[in-house]
Order: C-alpha cells, then sequence, then structure tokens
C-alpha cells in the first residue's frame, strides 16, 4: 500500500513538473528520432539494408538517444517548462522526414512521401491537442509576416534561379525545350518578333505554336543581362512573388499574422511549384502568382486590376482562358457576383478564340490537338469531336481520368494541402478544381500530369486557393492542425522531389568543370551569321545563331536529314547521336576545332 502511495505522489509530482505520462513518452520518440538523425547526417543512404546496417554505431544509437531523453526530462522538471518536450519531438521528427527524403533513392516517391506524411501527421495531432507546442501564445504581426514574405521571396529566387541555371551552365539542357527559349528571346531583342528555328526546323514565329504575349513583359530585363541565364532567375522570382498574393489574400480574409505566415510557408513548399523550376523555363510557369493576385482583385472587388490581371492570365497561353472561364464561374456562383463573372467568362472565350486563330494562322499545326487524340471520334480532330465523345460517353473520360499513373500526380497535387479543397461546406468552392480535368487527368500527354514538368501550375493555385477558402471555414483547433501538418509535409514532400534535382545539377556541374572552359571557347568561334546544326545538347548556348538547327530533330517531316548547314557542332558526350550526325554530314565536312566534349565541322 505504501508503495502505491509512494508511486502516486511520484506520478502526481512528475505531472506537476509537465512530465506526464505522454510527455514522457514523447521525449523517447524524440531522443531515438535524434538518434536517427545521427545516424543519417553520419552515413546517409539507407535503401541498403545491410550496407546500413554494417555501418552505422549500436554503442552511438543508443547512447545519444539516453542521453537526450535523460537531458529532456531533467531539464523539463527543473524548468518546469511544458513545451520543451513537444518541441524536440515536433523538430527531430521534421528533421527526420527530409533526412530521410533527401537520402531517398527509390522511384515511388510519392509513396515514401505518404509514409513520411503519415508519421508527421500522427506527431501533429498529438501536438494540437491541448495545444502542446503553445502556438496560442506567439504572437507574429502582419508586418512580420511581409518580412518573412519578402525573405522567402528573395531565398527562394535566388536558390532555385541558381540551381535551375546549372543544368543549362553544365551543358544539360537540350533543344526542347529550353534552346527554343533561348534563340527565341535572343531574336526578340533583335528583331521584336518571337523567331525561333529550332522549334520546328525553320524559320517561324513561336506564336505559331503557343500564343504568349507575355513573354514581352520580361523583355526589357533581357536587354540588360543579355543572356539566357537571366531566364532561369526571371521564372524562379516569378513564381515566388506568389508569396505575396498569399499574404494579400490573407489580409483580405482577416486571418491573423500567424496564419498569415503559415500559408505563406505552404505556398513557397508547395511540392508542385519550385520543383518545375528545373524543367527548362516556361511560359505556364507565370499562372501561379497571376491567378492568385487575381482572385486577391476579385476578393478586393477591384475592378480595374481584376481587368489587367485577367488579361495577363489570358496573355500567358491560348488555354489558359480555361482558368479564367472556371474563375468566372467560381465568381458567379460561390461569390454570386454573376455580372462580373459573365464578363470574365466572355471575354475568355473570345480571347481564347481571337488566340487560336493567331496560332493557326501564324504556324502550320494550330493549337495541339493531338494531346487530346484519345477523344477523337472517327478521325475528326476537333474541339467538337471531343466534346461529342464527352458528352456522350462519360464512361470513357472517367476510365481516362482515373488510372495508376495518373494516382501520384493526385497525390501530390492534393496531400499537402490534406485533400482539404474536398470537405468544403460550400460545394461551389470546388468549380475551382475543373481545370484539372481538361488540362491534366483526362489528356492522354504524359507530361500533362507529372509534376516534374509545367502543366501544373494554373492548377496549383486553384487548389491553394481551394485551400484556403476551406481553412479560414475551420475551427482554431483543427485549422491550428491543417496548417501546421500542411507546412510540414509541404516542406519534406517538396525535399522529396527537389533533392534529387539538386544532386544531379551540382554532379552535371562537377563532371564538366574541366571540359565546359574549353566549351565555352568553341562555342564562341562560331559565326553567328552563318547557318549551324547542333547537337540538342549545345543548341541552348548557340542562341546568338540566326539559322540554327537542331539534331536530332524531332518535329520536321525527316528528323534524320537536317538542313545543309555551313557548320556542324557535335557533342561527343552522345554515342548514337554522333554516329548519326556523321552519317548525315558524311564527307562533305570538316573537323576544325575539339575541344571538350565538342567538335566543331565546316563544310568543304
Amino acid at each position: 500500500m505504501y508503495l502505491l502511495e509512494s508511486i502516486k505522489r511520484l506520478g502526481d509530482k512528475l505531472v506537476e513538473r509537465k512530465l506526464s505520462g505522454q510527455r514522457v513518452f514523447a521525449a523517447l520518440v524524440g531522443s531515438f528520432m535524434l538518434s536517427y538523425i545521427y545516424q543519417l547526417l553520419s552515413y546517409g543512404g539507407f535503401g541498403d539494408l545491410n550496407e546500413y546496417i554494417n555501418h552505422i554505431s549500436f554503442v552511438g544509437f543508443f547512447v545519444i538517444a539516453v542521453l537526450a531523453f535523460a537531458f529532456l526530462c531533467v531539464f523539463t522538471y527543473l524548468l518546469k517548462q511544458e513545451y520543451i518536450i513537444p518541441w524536440f519531438l515536433m523538430a527531430c521528427t521534421v528533421g527526420v522526414s527530409l533526412l530521410f527524403a533527401v537520402n531517398y533513392t527509390g522511384e515511388d516517391r510519392v509513396y515514401f512521401g505518404i509514409g513520411l506524411a503519415l508519421v508527421d501527421l500522427i506527431v501533429v495531432i498529438w501536438e494540437v491537442r491541448k495545444d502542446k507546442l503553445g502556438i496560442a501564445k506567439i504572437n507574429i504581426s502582419r508586418k512580420a509576416a511581409l518580412i518573412i514574405a519578402g525573405v522567402l521571396f528573395i531565398v527562394t529566387t535566388v536558390f532555385f534561379g541558381f540551381m535551375s541555371s546549372l543544368k543549362y551552365r553544365s551543358y544539360s539542357d537540350f533543344t526542347f525545350d529550353f534552346g527554343i527559349f533561348a534563340q527565341m528571346y535572343e531574336r526578340m531583342a533583335s528583331t521584336g518578333v518571337p523567331y525561333t528555328t529550332v522549334e520546328r526546323s525553320y524559320m517561324m514565329s513561336h506564336f505559331g505554336v503557343h500564343f504568349s504575349p507575355i513573354f514581352y513583359l520580361f523583355l526589357p530585363g533581357y536587354y540588360i543581362f543579355r543572356s539566357p541565364v537571366y531566364l532561369f532567375y526571371i521564372q524562379s522570382a516569378a513564381v515566388a512573388a506568389g508569396v505575396f498574393a498569399v499574404y494579400f489574400i490573407a489580409g483580405e480574409m482577416k486571418l491573423s499574422g500567424k496564419v498569415t505566415l503559415a500559408l505563406e510557408f505552404i505556398y513557397a513548399f508547395y511540392p508542385c511549384l519550385f520543383n518545375g523550376t528545373f524543367y527548362d523555363f516556361h511560359e505556364n510557369k507565370f499562372l501561379t502568382t497571376i491567378i492568385l493576385f487575381l482572385f486577391c482583385f476579385i476578393l478586393k472587388r477591384k475592378l480595374l486590376m481584376t481587368f489587367v490581371f485577367s488579361l495577363l492570365l489570358l496573355s500567358v497561353k491560348e488555354d489558359a482562358a480555361v482558368y479564367l472561364m472556371v474563375i468566372a464561374l467560381f465568381v458567379m456562383v460561390y461569390r454570386k457576383e454573376v455580372l462580373r463573372g459573365v464578363f470574365m467568362f466572355v471575354l475568355a472565350v473570345v480571347y481564347f478564340i481571337i488566340a487560336q486563330n493567331i496560332v493557326a494562322a501564324t504556324g502550320t499545326e494550330g493549337v495541339m490537338m493531338y494531346r487530346l487524340s484519345d477523344y477523337f471520334v472517327n478521325g475528326e480532330q476537333s474541339f467538337l469531336s471531343v466534346f461529342k465523345a464527352l458528352f456522350y460517353n462519360a464512361g470513357f473520360l472517367i476510365k481516362q481520368m482515373f488510372t495508376a499513373e495518373k494516382l501520384p500526380f493526385l497525390i501530390w497535387m492534393f496531400l499537402p494541402v490534406l485533400f482539404t479543397p474536398f470537405i468544403n461546406k460550400k460545394i461551389s468552392a470546388m468549380i475551382l478544381l475543373l481545370p484539372i480535368i481538361p488540362i491534366n487527368i483526362m489528356q492522354s500527354w504524359k507530361y500533362q500530369y507529372d509534376v516534374d514538368f509545367q502543366y501544373t501550375y494554373g492548377v496549383a493555385a486553384l487548389i491553394l486557393i481551394c485551400a484556403v477558402l476551406t481553412i479560414v471555414k475551420l475551427d482554431v483547433n483543427k485549422r491550428r492542425a491543417v496548417l501546421l501538418a500542411s507546412a510540414c509535409i509541404c516542406l519534406v514532400m517538396t525535399t522529396l522531389l527537389v533533392a534529387p534535382k539538386v544532386k544531379n545539377v551540382t554532379s552535371y556541374m562537377s563532371n564538366t568543370a574541366e571540359t565546359r572552359p574549353l566549351v565555352d571557347e568553341l562555342i564562341e568561334e562560331v559565326p553567328t551569321d552563318a547557318t549551324v546544326t547542333a547537337a540538342h545538347s549545345l543548341v541552348p548556348h548557340l542562341y546568338k545563331v540566326e539559322w540554327l538547327y537542331t539534331m536530332p530533330d524531332y518535329y520536321s517531316g525527316n528528323r534524320d536529314k537536317p538542313v545543309d548547314t555551313d557548320y556542324f557542332v557535335i557533342d561527343t558526350r552522345y554515342g548514337d547521336l554522333v554516329t548519326s550526325m556523321k552519317e548525315v554530314m558524311g564527307n562533305n565536312y570538316t573537323l576544325i576545332k575539339s575541344a571538350g566534349f565538342a567538335e566543331l565541322y565546316k563544310h568543304n
């Protein structure tokens, strides 16, 4: 009896000193997570079980765990501070998740991400109950949130601008798609028209493929820097600027500085944004920020700025009209602003018709209907045929949309925001999700539903808006849990996507450190007023050449027999391509210079 009373008094004393059974267990879990952090930092990879076990220190693992557990309990007891253990557990959970993400080498990253997300979610749910982190006591002003938005903007612009440019600098970017835009901007600077020869193997305006007048918005900056590297930084800045739109949207919704900061963080690390900046340069990446600012001005009821950003959105690309149509429906149905919504919808339809005609008149192929080839009826290649297929055979549409290969795309897009767009009490809010059907999951073009490419940016903005509309309606505890969990999951899943790309581009730079300067010199010696055929890895660096062609050429009708040009520039790193190019040249060309991995041939 005495023993039981002593144990009870000890238990009461520990609880009084903020060492309840739950906290002691949390300290134990956090301590072992710290050991994982140590082992991952010292060894790294964990995919090979035998190799991992043979390299780790079992003594070190348990010593760290025991010492950490003892320190946590002692400091909590002495300081009578209830937040030490919860914050330690939270930090270690995120730390372990990030290190696992950085060191993961498997193919199915999305499923590994689900596992990490579940662990983070479990910890967050425990932390949020009874506010074990003391979040309610944390006060962050709107001014502080704006300053942090500025910091996020600068850091992400510089980091992702620099990292994405390394592919170009290491000769690892190709004609499709960066070589197109590198040459296009140089021709815009020289002639005012977006001419390119590499896109379809003849001199044409890029607007014959996609009508994107927004490119002119960034032309003044190109005059100053006059380098393709500028495009990577302007692209990263365009994506990063969305954090300011999030700040203003949160302010319009009367959200606190603390909630605003969480939303800024979620935006900055939403997996489907900066990840795509590693794939070249594309107009689609301007969509997110423009859509978010458009939504901001819709909330503010600023008619002029709503119109301006509607035009900006449309100027990105001909199919951007789809986003404006859906936003117009949202304005009509969710916000009950019928006249404004009708005007925006009509504007989108009219612009799409005009843009489609411009593409058809400027180019030879019109808009890229082949990406909807699964919906062509009896060989009829038109939007009417697609509409007919969808209207009369909805089962076929569902079969095409929900497939195993498209499931990862949906997880990448919705898991980071905990699928909150689907739990909004106002079903009309989900109107914003409609573009994901025609833009992504009904498409047969595999890149449309791959988060490594450029087709996620418009939908990402609408998903984030829909998530915010749900989150603001949640009670305080649920909102806190969703925001904290979403922020952690976004950070971890972005790391899963970005870490291997960072490793790759730094490896490219290391592997070409000695040969790159030599190739740079050879590139400078190629006459810009001559006709040149180049390997697809060298085309982006020959952007100053007016009559430039690529080998292999994926779009001309005779891809293995390029134009008979004055010069050929070969990349010796690609054996099969070297053989093909030399077969095309025959005995008509003479090697005049070899430097690094490049060879320059001149017509006899």
